[in-house]
């Protein structure tokens, strides 16, 4: 009896064996024993020893693998026992993958290991036959078996015109006219006749009017072996006479194909699909068993949003929805092989379908024809907060795309002539703010009115749970949100074949309590009818949403690979989704792109540029060189300018953010002055935005130069930042400067921070004469001289590379909004990557590319590793600074979109704190496990943590929790002195069984340490609660807190109810922190920041705990750094809220600019309610700067009244909730503000409508 062990890793390999071991057996009965596993069947240990065993057994082994022998677990000892038992090993890579350590690892002649290579290769039914027989062959068993038969590699396969078509009949076959959608799937799946779901795409596709081209391929070309090639493919089958002959193209091939991704390396020397042109929409054949699919609100598992979401979007491909499971059809008896097919689903298969369709229609349509819903996003929904893109422009950005629209052929009608005549318009129409006007005015204002019947309707055919959930959560439809008289209102304007309007409200500031329990609160009626209005009434083709973010994509549903009961699903349909969306955010653009199926066109972040010195900072500044220079000239000087300094400071309340009271300034004013200085400094070097982007609109004059400014700051590779190469040519050294800027000098007569903005100067005037030169490399040489004195190598190195590269990078900004058009008429959008371009990442320009995240498998890369252990360990330093030991448990939050554009280094920091470190696999960056750092290694005890993840980062990266969960296990296990991760695990233990939690329950909860949102919702609760006045006490923020993060999350558990766990964590948290990697973003950007981070130290201590909070900061990965929550809370404060600078650069952008200042307010608020780190001088600026200023008062009067009317009242809420202990004075000038302004805006829409004003006096905006 001839034994063979066949194991593979390409499961369609399993049923052609089964067959071919039948048919062998018929013929050779008695002679043959065949065991056949696949990849799932040696999982874990249990699976690795039972491959061994069987190897041990068998006279032949081959191992067909998807890699090198690190891809199969076990591989060494397999190959270890075959070796010493003289078995024959076969073990190579899939067809045209290199086989040279393969080859080196097997036990067969290298004769025979090409023969047998193709063999495999080839596959099917007939070729693993005479596999079999030359096993048998070998044995003296039969006659020699037949060569190799080729079998083909690419083709057109029809289920009507035949199983192998050729490309003259299938066009001779098909009706001319009809948009085209080419189907692209593997051919392992054809050979192996695995064509259910293939034929139910071809069938919906031709349903809806199109042409289905199915096409199977090998994807990788390999010339020994005949096959051609995904590149091939495209040239060849996609495309007639050199021209596209396809509309657009659905792909079921999993991971990337037109470029390498760190973990799967695939060489392409082109991108195919950007020749190609077209939309490619990604169709998922997942691995993730369809009941599990079903039952669960994560939907696909790790393996399919690595394989089948994150990989494919490196080929610019919009991830849709799985068509098709991987379904176990039977365990065969000869070989023990569980026999796998990919089972359709049909309602998934057509929403795919129609996806593709449309926008193959989209690209077929004249652009006169084209109807366009452009989707101003509105949160909160005020009117202040109408277009509230992050970092964008949006009537800007709104009206050049307008009119570029127009100049492309679409209709559009009615554009007024500039961005703010077009918001008027925008305004003059009825608004989703309830506050200002009567229902029956927006009613009449509203573009649609959705009648009783036509909802009814529409209701009717949505799916039933989806029906229940609505009424469960909003009562019978139409319910009362935007509703009157019984009609839903669509607000917006027409121009012509464009819509513009106002995404509708979420729900949570009609239903404020459901912030309380119900943080997966389904929209109201009046958002699902708005879309379907979008569709039905106004007829799109195609919508975009304007810039980040909206609300759709965050809807309730499963986390990864939808189901028609996810209500994005629901409200999007088939719609085509074109998204803007800022490049260094790809977290949250991710989340688009898989839950709305976005095709991203990313856009440029707003100019960067330092903050400088303004008013009392700068007089400071003055009197600390007057004093340094004093103390070397002339130090009768010194004491009157020490009272001047200190008056002044404690003036500008400088005192509290130096932690200095006189006694203590005095007791050393050299070295106090000294630390001032380098406070200042550090102030006035800050990043900060000089204003918003314009789509399209690249940086010029001395933006420009800020701009580059700030893309030099750090080295590209191996070419320098600019800063240190001109340091080095005037003699200084960067390093100590910027370690000591405080300091004087003598060499050089001058401070460091004196020293410093010199080096700056210099650098600005290098990029002005650059800039000036038209940016010709050949003027460098030239004006370095001119500007550093001599020539300086390393500075011609980096102007050369602003003048061949960063430049040129930039100026093709100015192609997003055509890729917006591009996309807006059906045509593919290429990918790029995502990230913060000040932070060394220049491969993320150009924008107006559909940009990618990162490969989930490579996280933490080892780059990230190296700066997660610098922020942990510069936290350990802090806290032991302040506290004279280490915390035994840390707080820490985690978002998904820092470790896409950090790979990982949050994940590394949690890791590091725990004791543990990654392994990688050599060649692929694979992360493959963990070790644990010994005692010795580490220098210190290990640090338990509890980890606050977003939901976001629980969909993207499950496969990173897992490893997180796994790390938290290894130090529990450890019995070593100083382990609080054992010890804390020990004690809750006990304290669960004492409460009467069986043994297994007890110990899988004392191990929880991941916690999250539960299925289908995101965010972290608080900021409902503060935006919508809706709290009174810290307890209540602790309530929200709990109930939106109470999940657990880890290996063996998913989203498990866990609010009293993550109470008794929160209770003990000793330090928290959030780290941040870029100045183009910060603490008061965004609601979620106060939300996650300062929720965290609210319940924590609401709970009894009175943990210390920082701050990390690797904007700069070289010099890490961590402050407290209040000391970052000042710098950016002194930066950026109260700097002329950056107020001016806001006010050049009128109606979006005055908005953005009114969300910072409320963000600022938001940290005051939940962490407590707001001053009352810092309210004092805000009113000083904002609203007791004429000039600004007046600005906003005419851009924007209800910002600053919003404002007020924001301020006024601190007042009444005691956060800001303001005088009488003050409290009624902010009153006479707000009612000027409501006085404004009654004026303004009391002229627009019949009838006189409609706002309710004291209900302004800010009311939520």
């Amino acid at each position: 009896m001839v034994r063979v062990l066949f194991y593979t890793a390409v499961e369609g390999d399993l049923v052609p064996l089964a067959r071919a071991v039948r048919a062998v057996l018929q013929e050779e009965r008695g002679k043959l024993t065949v065991v056949a596993r696949a990849r799932r069947d040696v999982c874990g240990s249990a699976g690795e020893e039972a491959l061994l065993a069987a190897a041990r057994e068998c006279d032949f082994v081959f191992l067909h693998l998807m890699g090198g022998p690190e891809s199969l677990p076990g591989f060494d000892a397999v190959a270890s026992v075959a070796r010493e038992r003289g078995i024959a090993l076969h073990a190579q890579p899939t067809a045209a993958e290199d086989d040279t350590a393969l080859r080196a690892l097997s036990t067969v002649s290298d004769s025979d290991y090409d023969l047998l290579r193709r063999y495999v290769s080839y596959g099917g039914s007939t070729n693993f036959a005479a596999l079999l027989r030359w096993c048998l062959w070998r044995a003296g068993r039969a006659a020699p078996p037949p060569p190799p038969e080729p079998v083909p590699w690419e083709g057109i396969y029809h289920p009507r015109l035949g199983r192998f078509v050729t490309p003259e009949a299938f066009w001779a076959a098909v009706a001319p006219g009809k948009p085209v959608v080419a189907l692209l799937f593997y051919q392992s799946w054809w050979l192996a006749e695995n064509l259910a779901f293939i034929d139910q795409l071809v069938s919906a596709v031709e349903a809806r009017g199109a042409v289905a081209l199915p096409v199977f391929l090998y994807a990788t070309p390999s010339a020994a072996l005949g096959s051609r090639g995904i590149a091939w493919v495209v040239a060849n089958f996609l495309c007639r006479d050199g021209k596209p002959a396809v509309d657009a193209v659905i792909s079921t091939l999993m991971f990337a194909q037109t470029q390498a991704t760190p973990t799967y390396n695939r060489q392409a020397p082109e991108n195919f699909y950007l020749t190609l042109g077209v939309p490619v929409v990604k169709a998922i054949a997942a691995v993730t068993a369809r009941d599990e699919w079903v039952a669960s609100l994560q939907g696909l598992a790790p393996l399919d949003v690595i394989m089948s979401m994150a990989l494919p979007e490196f080929d610019g491909q919009l991830i849709t929805v799985p068509v098709a499971f991987r379904e176990e059809t039977e365990r065969d008896p000869l070989t023990g092989a569980t026999l796998v097919r990919y089972r359709p689903d049909a309602e998934r298969t057509v929403k795919v379908a129609a996806l593709a369709v449309n926008w193959a229609r989209l690209k077929r349509l004249p652009p006169g024809e084209r109807r366009v819903a452009v989707i101003l996003h509105n949160y909160p929904p005020r009117t202040d907060r109408i277009g509230c893109a992050f970092g964008l422009d949006t009537p800007a950005s709104l009206f050049r795309l307008l009119m570029a629209l127009r100049d492309a052929g679409f209709r559009v009608e009615g554009l007024p002539e500039d961005p703010a005549a077009l918001f008027r318009l925008v305004l003059a129409g009825m608004t989703n703010d309830t506050a200002w006007l009567p229902s029956e005015e927006m009613a009449r204002r509203a573009v649609g009115k959705v009648p009783p019947e036509k909802y009814q309707e529409w209701f009717a055919g949505l799916p039933e749970a989806v029906r229940e959930r609505l009424q469960e959560n909003w009562g019978p439809p139409p319910g009362e949100v935007l509703s009157y008289r019984g009609k839903l209102l669509v607000p917006g304007r027409v121009f012509g074949n464009v819509f513009v309007g106002l995404q509708p409200p979420r729900g949570f500031d009609a239903q404020a309590e459901a912030a309380y329990h119900s943080p997966d609160l389904s929209p109201p009626y009046q958002y699902l009818a708005f879309y379907r209005w979008l569709k039905e009434e106004f007829g799109a083709d195609v919508v975009l949403h304007l810039g980040k973010h909206g609300t759709l994509e965050w809807l309730p549903g499963k986390s990864a690979g939808l189901a028609a009961t996810c209500f994005p699903d629901v409200a999007l349909g088939e719609l085509p989704n074109v998204y803007p969306y800022i490049v260094n955010n790809p977290g949250e653009g991710t989340q688009a792109k898989r839950r709305a199926w976005a095709c991203v066109v990313d856009h440029l972040v707003p100019v960067m540029t330092g903050a400088g010195r303004y008013g009392e900072l700068e007089v400071i500044e003055t009197l600390c060189r007057e004093y340094q220079e004093a103390r070397q000239l002339d130090p009768g000087k010194l004491p009157v300018l020490e009272k001047r300094i200190w008056e002044q400071v404690v003036k500008s309340s400088l005192d509290r953010d130096l932690s200095v009271d006189e006694e203590a300034a005095f007791a050393d004013f050299p070295a106090f002055v000294e630390r001032l200085h380098g406070y200042l400094h550090e102030i006035g070097d800050s990043l900060i935005r000089d204003g918003l982007h314009i789509l399209g609109e690249v940086p010029a004059g001395e933006r420009l130069v800020e701009m580059l400014l700030s893309l030099c700051r750090l080295p590209h590779g191996e070419v320098p930042a600019l800063r240190e190469a001109v340091a080095a040519a005037l003699g200084y050294n960067y390093e100590a400067l910027a370690a000591a800027p405080g300091r004087w000098w003598p060499e050089f007569g001058a401070t460091g921070a004196a020293l410093l903005e010199k080096v700056e100067e210099r650098c600005r005037e290098c990029l002005r004469r650059l800039a000036a030169a038209g940016f010709a490399r050949e003027s460098v040489p030239a004006l370095v001289a001119a500007v550093c004195g001599r020539a300086v190598p390393e500075v011609e190195w980096m102007l050369g590379f602003v003048a061949e590269e960063v430049w040129p990078r930039l100026r093709a900004t100015e192609g997003e909004v055509g890729a917006c058009v591009g996309a807006l008429a059906g045509q593919y959008v290429p990918p790029g990557p995502a990230g913060a371009p000040t932070r060394g990442r220049l491969d993320v320009l150009p924008t107006g590319r559909n940009f990618y995240s990162v490969d989930p498998q490579a996280v933490p890369t080892r780059a990230a590793w190296e700066v997660g252990k610098s922020l942990a360990a510069a936290l350990l330093t802090r806290y032991l600074a302040a506290r004279g030991t280490y915390p035994e448990n840390v707080g820490l939050v985690i978002w998904a979109t820092t470790e896409m554009r950090t790979g990982g280094e949050n994940v590394a920091a949690a890791l590091y704190l725990l004791g543990v470190a990654p392994v990688w696999e050599e060649a692929t960056g694979r992360v493959k496990g963990l070790r644990v750092i010994s005692r010795e290694e580490l220098g210190r005890p290990r640090v338990d943590v509890t980890l606050r993840v977003s939901g976001l980062f629980r969909d993207t990266f499950l496969n990173v929790v897992h490893l997180l969960d796994d790390a938290v296990r290894l130090v529990a296990a450890l019995e070593e002195p100083e382990n609080p991760v054992r010890r804390n695990f020990q004690a809750a233990f006990t304290a669960a069984l004492q409460a009467g939690k069986d043994q297994a329950t007890a110990s899988e909860e004392a191990l929880f340490r991941i916690f999250s949102d539960p299925p289908g919702a995101y965010g972290a609760g608080v900021n409902h609660l503060v935006d919508n006045k809706n709290w009174e006490k810290e307890a209540d923020l602790a309530t929200a807190y709990l109930v939106w993060g109470g999940y657990a999350y880890g290996r063996r558990v998913y989203a498990r109810e866990a609010k009293a766990v993550f109470a008794r964590r929160l209770a003990t948290l000793d330090c928290t922190v959030k780290n941040e990697d870029s100045r183009e973003v910060d603490i008061f950007d965004d609601d979620c920041f106060y939300a996650y981070h300062g929720g965290m130290v609210a319940a924590a201590r609401a709970f009894g705990a009175a943990p210390l909070s920082f701050v990390g900061d690797s904007s700069d990965p070289r010099r890490v750094q961590v402050r407290t929550l209040a000391e970052e809370a000042r710098r950016l404060f002194r930066a950026r809220v109260l700097n002329p600078k950056y107020i001016a650069g806001m006010k050049r952008h009128g109606f979006k600019g005055a908005g953005d200042l009114s969300r910072m307010v409320d963000y600022i608020f938001g940290w005051d309610a939940t962490a407590r780190v707001i001053e009352d001088w810092m309210y004092a600026g805000l009113a000083a700067r904002y609203l007791f200023d004429p000039e600004m008062r007046t600005w906003f009067a005419a851009v924007n009244p209800w910002a600053l009317a919003h404002i007020a009242a924001r301020l006024l809420e601190a007042i009444a909730r005691g956060l800001w202990k303001a005088d009488a004075a003050t409290r009624q000038e902010i009153e006479a503000v707000y009612l000027e302004m409501e006085g404004y805006i009654e004026e303004r829409l009391g002229g627009e409508f019949s009838g006189g004003g409609g706002g309710r006096a004291g209900a302004g905006s800010g009311s939520g």
